[in-house]
């Protein structure tokens, strides 16, 4: 017998008439208190929903997941699967249909059975059985296969999926335990299942939320016997989406109420001095910083207060940095701060540490792996019972560089023997490690397997240096230990076969990334919230953070396997219905607090430009009065400021007064270069080198601090190791070959290259460029060749080094290559005029029968941009006088421009097109005009940190010198 239910849709305009409907509809409801459960989208959501309920008959509030646990709780019966558990069984049930006959287009490694197991699991909550999968998809693919590579690859896949997920349904009913969708029918199937009896649901469905109910979960609300009424609650915007006609096709007969709008609408906050709508900061640290100066700022007026029960809020999309961040930057503040959400398990120091462990093992024991091991904090590897220094770790390391050691437990010990006491000491604390670990690549079974890596970690586990560090620890360290002790069960039960080293370090790694844990923080101040939580707070004043294109919207998950044409055929969501929904929340995010909301972005991201979001254009849209605020005006707010900005201690600031030692170090601390000294921004006071090379003046205008790093200080750049040539050795080589073969070419006698003699001159560059390939290592030849000589798929290098030659059919008298100018030559702009003395490097300059010289620079890519391009101007400036004094009578320029290998057209002329003389006059005195400028600016010693294309600082090879924290100061 069905029972009497009710279908409610309660329309709401804004969160916080949202807030007070979920509030409402629990305490009038049939079942007010624990027969009524309240669907939140996680643990953080219903942490800040929790206070809106003063009745102490509250609700149930649950996630979908903790949803699924009461439903199974309630109706007792088979146990969960775990997820080791239906990871081992997919495992099993992907091998088997591989053994069949139906192998995949893929090889099975662990992180695509997890996806596997999550695209089974999508299917499923979508309401789609294995048998639609296979048929729609099989229609859709088999016109085309025989003709289409990539939709028989598809097809392929398609029915190894539905082999290998039936195979999956039949284990794991042989089990006797049910997962989530075993679960979903059973419930159906009870006729003595007592569920809550009010459920409300505050999330929509996937298409509208990330974290929202699938269609299998409505439906399953929508039937079970027990439950009697059935809220959804949802804002105005979110239901325009799409999300009305959704709930009334899964939900007929739904009954709608309105309900009543908060008569309270915040102003927004935005800066005075710019036409933005967000207030831009320089990283995200600096963006919470800009954000407490202006709290503080406004609370030493009077216009805010800032107390334990203050109800301020910072929204961001992603916790990570911001959770991180906000250690430091309230810390420093000394401001009250709460955060609970979910962290990423792998970021925890313990998580990463386990990789060391598996890297160990998997790399067979090599050095490298071997020393970081030893070297890590979180592991205690002994010798026999006695330590291991720092010292002896890295005289070890030296000593097994110097003996080409390569890896293998064999050859470590036969090199330990021949070892000093000291690095013999960690040797030994490494066949230590190295035995202990033996048993995870050649364990009889995958339970042996796992279980010896939980060993390792339990014998030599090191605590934490205090008590906050140790209890960090802690709770990730039991994270991981119960995970591989629960995955060797999940083995022992039901597939025990030993796994690859390599395959199981997959697993296991894919496990931790996947995992969470939610930390609280604190229990009073500014709250720290995601988005998705926030809707359930109850703020006046917000700040959403992290205002750019790569945080909001946030990106979705696109599937592996399936392009989106046919998964929206199997009812996955369009992407213009997520983005639209996305802006929804976002609009309804800024009407949230009762009194202020503001916004902010950054302009830098792991040294690299970003971009501000497309949702800027929602806050025009919201409406709302507007306050211009002033730039935060200047004023000690954090500690480090009140210890190096003034001769007095800020007591708001500092809370305490400095005596003895403190007092000596602050007293050194403020006898430091004051901000507002020249210095401090990048003045070194006059400077005059022996000579100026043109492209170290070139690199001063790329950015200043990169010329004082190489050619003042005289560093050696930083360079990362790569696979292949770097990009300043390519360069060098295509430079050594292009002057060896026009000095060949030239010594012969031949001029210009021309249509009749460019086949010569090919087979020419050709002998030459295969005798120095010969010169680099094996591994780099294939690669370069195609470089130099050209493939099937695109022209070489010598075509395109020719190819302005056989366009202009002008005699060449002589090429003079890598020419060097050096000396004083005069520099003229105009009226403008000074001596230089420069040394340089002309790649090439030909020398033409009327007196004229042509100036050609290589570029292996495109050609530098006008506003710092100094060689071609300055060698045709200098050329011309040198030929004058070394050949005597009057020179000229006929011509200039760069072979720019990354350009379409190969050869870039200074001043534009041939034939614009007045163009090419102006560019050489432009480019003077600029040199002379740069010279001046180098000779006054100021080298501010301000490149001329900030993204470029991600390549910057002086990272650890640069004070990129300055970049956009004045």
């Amino acid at each position: 017998m069905i029972s009497p239910r009710r279908f409610a849709l309660l329309r709401v305009p804004d969160l916080r008439s949202f807030r007070r409907a979920i509030v409402e509809a629990a305490s009038s409801g049939p079942s007010p208190g624990a027969d009524c459960a309240v669907i939140v989208p996680t643990a953080a959501s219903a942490e800040l929903l929790r206070p809106a309920f003063s009745d102490p008959r509250r609700p149930h509030i649950v996630t979908r997941d903790e949803l699924y646990s009461r439903i199974h709780e309630r109706l007792g019966g088979p146990p969960l699967l775990g997820q080791f558990d239906r990871h081992v069984l997919m495992r099993r049930a992907a091998r088997a249909a591989a053994e069949d006959g139906l192998a995949p287009p893929f090889r099975l490694r662990p992180g695509l059975i997890g996806e596997m197991l999550s695209f089974y699991d999508e299917l499923h909550r979508r309401a789609r059985t294995l048998d639609s999968f296979e048929r729609l998809v099989v229609e859709a693919l088999e016109p085309s296969a025989e003709i289409d590579r990539g939709a028989a690859r598809l097809l392929a896949q398609t029915r190894f999926f539905a082999a290998a997920f039936r195979d999956y349904e039949r284990r794991a009913g042989e089990t006797g335990m049910v997962d989530e969708h075993g679960l979903r029918r059973l419930a159906l199937a009870s006729e003595d299942f007592k569920p809550h009896r009010h459920v409300i649901a505050t999330i929509p469905d996937q298409t509208a939320d990330p974290f929202g109910l699938w269609v299998a979960d409505i439906d399953l609300l929508g039937r079970l016997q027990g439950i009697v009424q059935l809220d959804v609650v949802a804002t105005e915007r979110i239901l325009a989406t799409g999300f009305h006609q959704r709930i009334h096709d899964l939900l007929p007969g739904i009954e709608e109420a309105m309900v009543a709008a908060d008569s309270l609408e915040p102003v927004l906050a935005v800066p005075s001095k710019s036409d933005s709508r967000v207030f831009v900061s320089r990283d995200r640290e600096e963006e919470l910083a800009d954000f407490v100066r202006d709290v503080k700022r406004r609370v030493r007026s009077g216009e805010a207060r800032l107390t334990k029960t203050s109800r301020i809020g910072i929204v961001f999309q992603r916790p990570l940095p911001y959770l991180y961040l906000a250690r430091n930057v309230f810390a420093d503040a000394r401001v009250a701060w709460r955060a609970l959400d979910q962290l990423p398990l792998a970021a925890e120091p313990f998580g990463a540490a386990i990789d060391l462990v598996l890297t160990f093992v998997t790399g067979g024991y090599t050095r490298a792996a071997g020393v970081a091991l030893l070297r890590s904090p979180h592991f205690r590897i002994a010798a026999e019972g006695e330590p291991v220094s720092l010292l002896d770790i890295a005289a070890l390391d030296r000593a097994l560089m110097d003996a080409r050691f390569v890896g293998g437990r064999a050859a470590l010990e036969s090199s330990a023997a021949r070892l000093s006491p000291g690095p013999a000491r960690a040797a030994r604390a490494l066949i230590a490690a190295a035995r202990d670990l033996d048993p995870v690549a050649n364990g009889a079974t995958a339970a042996d397997q796992i279980r010896a890596i939980a060993a390792f970690l339990r014998a030599h586990d090191r605590p934490g240096p205090d008590a906050v560090a140790e209890e960090r620890r802690l709770r990730a360290r039991q994270a991981i230990l119960g995970a591989l002790d629960a995955l060797a069960g999940a083995h022992e039960r039901h597939d025990n076969a030993a796994l690859d080293a390599e395959e199981l370090a997959g697993a296991i790694r894919r496990w931790i990334e996947s995992q969470t844990f939610s930390p609280r923080v604190g229990d009073a101040g500014i709250q720290l919230t995601d988005a998705a939580a926030a809707r359930y707070g109850d703020f006046d004043e917000i700040r959403i953070v992290g205002l750019v294109e790569s945080d909001w919207p946030d990106r979705s998950s696109r599937s592996i396997f399936y392009p989106s044409s046919l998964l929206n055929q199997l009812g996955w969501t369009p992407e213009a219905d997520r983005l639209a929904a996305a802006r929804a929340a976002f609009a309804d995010l800024l009407q949230l607090p009762s009194a202020r909301v503001s916004a902010s972005a950054f302009m830098l991201e792991d040294d690299g430009l970003v971009a501000l979001s497309a949702f800027v254009e929602e806050i025009d849209g919201a409406r709302l009065r507007v306050v211009a605020e002033d730039p935060i005006a200047p004023g000690r707010v954090f500690v480090h400021e009140a210890l190096t900005d003034s001769a007095e201690i800020d007591a708001d600031v500092l809370g305490q007064v400095v005596t003895g030692a403190a007092g000596e170090w602050l007293a050194a601390r403020r006898s430091r270069t004051p901000a507002s000294d020249r210095r401090y921004h990048g003045s070194v006071g006059s400077y005059a080198p022996d000579s100026h090379s043109v492209s170290a003046v070139e690199q001063y205008l790329a950015c200043p601090f990169k010329y004082y790093a190489a050619n003042v200080l005289d560093l050696q750049e930083e360079r990362e190791e790569q696979a292949g040539l770097t990009s300043l050795e390519r360069g060098l080589f295509v430079h050594e070959v292009l002057r060896e073969f026009f000095a060949r070419w030239q010594q012969s006698g031949r001029g210009a290259i021309t249509v009749d003699n460019l086949t010569a001159a090919v087979e020419e560059f050709r002998r030459i460029a295969e005798a120095r390939l010969e010169t680099l290592p094996e591994a780099d030849r294939g690669l370069e060749r195609n470089h130099l000589l050209g493939s099937a798929a695109a022209s070489g290098l010598a075509e395109r080094a020719f190819a302005f030659e056989l366009e202009r059919r002008t005699p060449i008298v002589e090429r003079l290559l890598e020419h060097r100018l050096e000396g004083r030559f005069m520099i003229r702009s105009g009226a403008r005029s000074g001596e230089v003395q420069l040394r340089g490097k002309a790649d090439r300059i030909d020398v033409l029968p009327d007196r004229s010289i042509r100036v050609i620079d290589y570029k292996l890519r495109k050609a530098p941009a006008s506003r710092r391009a100094l060689q071609l101007p300055i060698y045709a400036a200098a050329a011309t006088q040198a030929l004058a004094k070394e050949r005597g009578g009057e020179w000229r320029l006929a011509e200039a421009g760069y072979v720019a290998f990354g350009e379409r057209q190969g050869f870039v002329r200074l001043g534009g097109r041939q034939g614009d003389e007045g163009k090419v006059a102006e560019a050489i005195e432009s480019g003077q005009a600029l040199f002379l400028d740069t010279v001046e600016a180098i000779e006054r010693g100021e080298f501010p940190v301000t490149p001329d294309e900030p993204f470029m600082c991600r390549f910057c090879a002086f990272p650890s010198v640069c004070r990129k924290d300055y970049v956009g100061d004045e």
